[in-house]
């Protein structure tokens, strides 16, 4: 039997979903930012009946509409988890602005405060992505060569990260002047528990691009314990990518 959802993930699951649906048009990193929401928060039987609903429009604003307002300390987190699927594609646009002042309206938030909510919100998801560039550019790098599939793994993570195009352009050098890890496992332990989770997330994949990945593997489980991810937990984010 499936677990009962409290009204703030259910609410979390459906905000996001209203934002991913925003522009008539599921991206995969919106899709995939979708996918990490209902596995942190929905056990294995109910998985399948809320995939149906995030994927189904028409049934997501109905859903939307008949939900009660949540308690309002839990407002602000409602609205940045899904302000996040909006950036999961490098940027957020006016339509899904506008979705997320319907959310910020139904859960008791004035619209001026959700966009100066989410301006905070994208200058930090910049600074997060730069962070995931960084570390992506050291793991490509980590055996001394680079090969193709680590290469467009890299080039695929770095088109999807919420920065300008012309700071896009100067991170991509990263790649051939990677930083040190050390430093980098510094900055990731001063995020917050679910930011230091979603670039595990987006670091997985270039992980398991190379065909000899044992070392790099041991680098992304040491840099999940100095973020203070549980090892089985990091191993399960490298296995689902």
């Amino acid at each position: 039997m499936a677990v009962e959802l409290s009204p703030e993930q259910e609410w979390t699951l459906v905000a996001c979903g209203m934002v991913a649906h925003a522009d008539d048009e599921l991206e995969f990193g919106e899709w995939d930012q979708i996918l990490r929401v209902v596995d942190a928060n929905v056990d294995d039987e109910g998985v399948g009946p809320w995939i149906e609903l995030l994927s189904d429009r028409p049934a997501l604003e109905r859903r939307f509409a008949e939900l009660p307002p949540p308690m309002p300390f839990v407002a602000e987190e409602i609205l940045e988890r899904s302000w996040r699927i909006a950036l999961a594609d490098g940027a957020g646009s006016e339509v899904e602005a506008e979705v997320h002042d319907r959310v910020a309206e139904r859960v008791g938030v004035k619209v001026e405060e959700a966009a100066r909510l989410r301006a905070t919100w994208t200058t930090e998801a910049s600074e997060r992505a730069e962070l995931v560039v960084a570390f992506a550019a050291a793991l490509a790098n980590l055996d001394g060569r680079m090969d193709s599939a680590e290469a467009a793994q890299f080039d695929s993570l770095l088109e999807r990260m919420p920065v300008s195009v012309a700071r896009r352009l100067e991170l991509s050098a990263l790649l051939y002047n990677p930083p040190k890890l050390d430093e980098l496992g510094l900055r990731l332990g001063k995020l917050s528990e679910s930011l230091r989770e979603g670039v595990l997330h987006e670091l997985a994949p270039l992980v398991n691009a190379t065909h000899q990945s044992e070392r790099e593997q041991g680098v992304y489980l040491e840099l999940a314990r100095q973020a203070a991810i549980p090892e089985h937990r990091a191993r399960k984010i490298l296995e689902a990518t």
